[in-house]
């Protein structure tokens, strides 16, 4: 977590920021708020603060800075960008906004990058199985994303320049009388990159033209507390990016993608120690191609989910029950255009001992799809407080991943027999946590089976592989001598069981370090992301070897008065040129100035 001081000498302010900081509730690890201290799995929170300071990045960039997680992206901004958690695909990694999942039945990925940082106030990633608390695939873990939103009034609105003819506004307020909050928020985006090819992709691709992109987003958020306590909320937003891509030289092609989602929820005490909450809304996933193969692809998902929470002496337990339709329209002509999942869920966490510090915490789900039949997984941790400050656990779980559409009907190039993928996870590990510092470091161990890839001579999807990923990783942040310092380190052996070869496109080592330092008005930070080498293929071919590499990027602030501040960033400041995706560009050394004002 980015943490500011204004002195060699840490302050009792400071102090109490860090340990402000510690205490912090998440939602995502157990379904109910949680002390993020307390939690037993590897979670990330990434604020608004954070957010901010990152600059001009994509959501993928920011994931890979702030949350420890490998990425792929073929192109710049606006280009399909993919992202890895413990090895896992994004195929394997559910993202929510507000509680609703959001991706492609299509695909069976999100679009990541048109996700704008705009309507975020803050990211939860929690790694590791959650098909116990969540369903189908949460295998790699889980995304969470919450929507603009405050507990006080504010009016915000900010401009920024930068390199490649980089544009964007923002602007927004929040609202607060009584018992009822209104935020809204909206803003724009448009940057002209390079082109996304270069001569090493195909030669039907490739096109040196540049390939522009531009983003609209608006988010709003309202809520009401009634009479008797309990609080009625309203959630909208949306997200359109259009993007230039590469489909040859004489073809000038673009892809417009809106993602949308709506939703109501309503929270209630209903009794001393019950706590219930709904949730119901749609999630839309709409993209058309303009080229000389045009096409739309629309996901729509409608979802309801009801959640309990019992409060016991020492921990809680939840029951819950889900339902969710995801349906398909399209150009193209699937043999079935719509599933359902019914699901019922519980959790529960318990400390015991004389001093409470030994925790358990389990989930089981029970999911029934029109599709599969019926699924069963689930999780079990256990841990233990050996000091104040050391906790040490040990989690394992089951999960699995249903096959996309594309995967079960698309024509010629479908198999409709095919099975979830299924994966077993285990994991070990260890966090200190006090005033100044927290650090964790965890052992894990990831079996995938029935992984579902192409014949190599029908090309029609089978399940035919298996993969096992194995590693290390550490992540710490802490203060020391008026410099804030946050690092995070994965080792591991993506591998692909039945051939022995490294999965492709993800490192054996990846890391980043950020240091940051406030001296009176002005802010100074720095990070480093690197990525040790890759095989874009499933065969580590030696034309398919990437590099590894390491990106610098820095960021200076100015905070003018209460009300008004100037920040850079950049990005790549050694201009290294790197892959992420063998015959794809990657964003060169850029600029960018931001001058924000913010008012109360």
């Amino acid at each position: 977590h980015q943490l500011i001081l204004s002195s060699l000498v840490i302050s009792p302010a400071a102090t109490a920021q860090v340990a402000t900081q510690v205490e912090q509730l998440i939602i995502t690890a157990s379904r109910t708020p949680q002390p993020l201290a307390t939690t037993l799995a590897a979670t990330s929170v990434i604020s608004r603060e954070e957010i901010e300071a990152a600059g001009a990045v994509t959501l993928a960039e920011l994931l890979q800075r702030k949350a420890g997680l490998e990425i792929r992206a073929t192109g710049g901004a606006g280009q399909p960008a993919g992202i890895f958690i413990r090895g896992a695909s994004s195929q394997h990694t559910l993202v929510l906004v507000d509680g609703l999942r959001l991706g492609s039945a299509t695909t069976g990925s999100p679009a990541f990058e048109n996700i704008p940082l705009d309507v975020i106030e803050r990211i939860e990633v929690v790694k590791g199985p959650l098909s116990g608390l969540y369903g189908a695939d949460a295998i790699g873990g889980v995304i969470q994303i919450f929507t603009r939103n405050l507990d006080r009034s504010r009016l915000q609105a900010s401009v920024g320049f930068g390199s490649d003819s980089a544009f964007a506004v923002n602007t927004g307020f929040t609202a607060v009388e009584n018992k009822t909050a209104v935020t809204l928020n909206a803003g724009y985006r448009q940057v002209r990159p390079r082109s996304a090819t270069n001569s090493d992709s195909p030669s039907f691709i490739f096109n040196p033209d540049r390939d522009p992109y531009k983003n609209t987003n608006v988010s709003f958020n309202l809520s009401h507390t009634l009479w008797q306590g309990e609080t009625i909320s309203f959630k909208a937003w949306q997200s359109r990016g259009v993007v230039h891509f590469d489909n040859g030289p004489r073809d000038d092609a673009r892809n417009r993608q809106t993602l949308s989602g709506i939703g109501v929820s309503s929270e209630n005490q209903i009794m001393n120690g019950w706590t219930s909450r709904i949730n119901i809304g749609r999630t839309t996933d709409d993209i058309k191609i303009f080229s000389s193969f045009s096409g739309r692809f629309k996901t729509e998902q409608n979802q309801a989910v009801w959640i309990n929470e019992f409060k016991t002496p020492r921990g809680s337990s939840t029951a819950g029950a889900e339902w969710r339709e995801e349906s398909v329209s399209s150009t193209t002509n699937y043999d079935r255009k719509k599933r359902t999942t019914s699901s019922l869920f519980a959790g529960y966490l318990e400390r015991f001992g004389d001093a409470g510090e030994q925790q358990l915490d389990f989930s089981l789900r029970r999911d029934e799809e029109s599709q599969f039949g019926r699924r069963n997984t689930g999780s079990v941790a256990y841990g233990m407080q050996l000091l104040p400050a050391l906790l040490v656990y040990a989690r394992a779980g089951r999960a699995f991943r249903a096959p996309s559409f594309n995967d079960l009907y698309f024509p010629g190039f479908s198999n409709p027999a095919l099975k979830p993928e299924r994966s077993e996870q285990a994991e070990v590990g260890t966090r200190w946590t006090s005033a100044l510092m927290r650090a964790s470091l965890v052992r894990f161990d990831h079996r995938i089976d029935d992984l579902i890839a192409p014949d190599f001579i029908s090309f029609i999807p089978v399940n035919i592989r298996r993969a096992r990923i194995k590693g290390w990783e550490l992540t710490g942040d802490t203060l020391l001598a008026g410099f804030s310092l946050k690092a995070s380190l994965t080792s591991q052996r993506p591998l692909d069981t039945d051939t022995g070869r490294q999965l492709r496109s993800r490192a054996k080592v990846f890391g980043s370090l950020a240091v940051e330092r406030s001296v009176g008005q002005w802010t100074v930070g720095s990070d480093v992301v690197a990525s040790g080498r890759r095989y874009d293929s499933a065969t580590e071919a030696a034309s398919s070897r990437m590099s590894g590499y390491a990106l610098l990027n820095a960021r200076l602030a100015y905070r003018v008065n209460k009300l008004v501040s100037v920040e850079i960033n950049g990005q790549n400041l050694t201009d290294r040129r790197y892959e992420l995706a063998r015959g794809y560009n990657t964003p060169k050394r850029s600029v960018f100035l931001n001058l924000k004002l913010v008012g109360f």
